[in-house]
């Protein structure tokens, strides 16, 4: 046990926030480690010295970062695409299916999952969640009519923190002949998710948050199967191809066609910097290991509601441990968070819930600091 505490703390060393808050807000956006920060000289001093002559080294190292990240989610490179965020990606999966695809998301979900389905005519169907934020597969079943064609939603609700069973949402989809799409930004990196194993057509993410990776990069699967008839419509000058591959010669660039993997989403340039830094943080998880992640949160989970019991603090989130997150809520009062604010702890607060984020860089102390000041 003393050995695998010493390997928390050393991961906790590595992020400087903690010299100063208590930082319970990764579901609003997670601290970047100091690996992270030393790549990131070493990637901006490179390109000050080299310029374009980087490219030798940053062009292959994406496409090893790529396969990482399709590794990750059972996934094959050819079936991932970079991404700058999940607005930016479900914007771009709006145009491949026919406005009369009815579509069906949650009430509570993050408004990326119904905005631009919306705005694009196709019909919505929400389903609404129970009083304290589950959404039981039944439920969801219930609200799927003839219409229906794909089912949105993701892994772990932004707001309540209830996280879906994948699989039993992938069987759903494959008994009722849905499209399934699953945005993973509050799970990605904590949570194992097998796209292949939960008959996940779509899975986007981005890495902010969880994987500690900074702004401005994140993933998206699409499985061949979709990609072959759903193709998507928006081109740039990047993700087709031309007759000649040499840009140095003078053709004619009206003639291309689409790609035909997952890159036909990466219509231009890629945010290398941003990319780069993801491959980072990566390497930074596969060290710790997502499974170990899982499990070392659960036991902060287990131990912030032992503490809530012994203050007499509600807990919001109290589901089924199946459907427990990283993200938890709690009844406190204005003056109580007032009092949080003072002492340095970080977290969200609204309409008297403190929503509390439990990432591999937190501990049991920080827990303990959390109901000091709330006693």
């Amino acid at each position: 046990m003393e050995a695998s505490n010493h390997k928390w703390e050393q991961i906790r060393a590595d992020f400087p926030v903690f010299s100063k808050y208590t930082y319970l807000f990764t579901n609003g956006g997670g601290p970047v480690s100091k690996p992270l920060v030393t790549k990131a000289t070493k990637l901006l001093t490179d390109l000050s010295e080299q310029g374009r002559g980087v490219m030798s080294s940053w062009d292959p190292e994406v496409q090893q970062i790529r396969a990482a990240l399709a590794g990750v989610v059972n996934a094959s490179p050819s079936e991932m695409a970079f991404i700058t965020n999940t607005a930016q990606a479900m914007g771009l999966l709006t145009g491949m299916f026919p406005q009369t695809f009815e579509i069906l998301t949650m009430k509570d979900d993050f408004p990326t999952s119904f905005v631009p389905w919306i705005h694009h005519g196709h019909p919505v169907r929400l389903v609404q969640p129970e009083a304290n934020g589950a959404l039981p597969v039944s439920a969801i079943e219930q609200q799927i009519t003839s219409n229906t064609r794909i089912l949105i939603l993701s892994h772990v609700m932004f707001r309540s923190g209830y996280r879906h069973d994948l699989a039993a949402i992938g069987a759903l989809c494959k008994k009722h002949g849905l499209i399934l799409i699953v945005d993973a930004t509050q799970s990605f990196g904590i949570n194992e998710i097998d796209v292949k194993a939960c008959n996940i057509d779509i899975l986007i993410f981005h890495t902010y948050k969880w994987a500690a990776a900074g702004y401005g990069a994140g993933g998206m699967y699409v499985s061949q199967q979709i990609l072959e008839k759903y193709p998507p419509k928006t081109m740039g000058w990047y993700n087709v191809t031309y007759p000649n591959p040499d840009f140095d010669i003078t053709q004619d660039y009206t003639q291309f066609t689409p790609k035909k993997d997952a890159t036909v989403f990466e219509q231009g340039t890629p945010a290398f910097l941003n990319i780069l830094l993801l491959g980072e943080a990566l390497r930074y998880l596969e060290t710790i290991g997502i499974a170990d992640i899982n499990h070392y949160i659960q036991t902060l989970i287990s131990y912030l509601h032992q503490q809530a019991r012994a203050h007499q603090v509600e807990v919001l989130s109290d589901f089924d441990p199946p459907h427990l997150s990283s993200i938890q809520r709690l009844k406190i009062s204005p003056e109580q968070n007032q009092r949080l604010v003072q002492h340095n702890v970080m977290a969200r607060y609204k309409n008297n819930m403190l929503t509390v984020a439990l990432n591999f860089y937190n501990n049991k102390a920080d827990i303990d600091a959390l109901f000091a000041v709330l006693q």
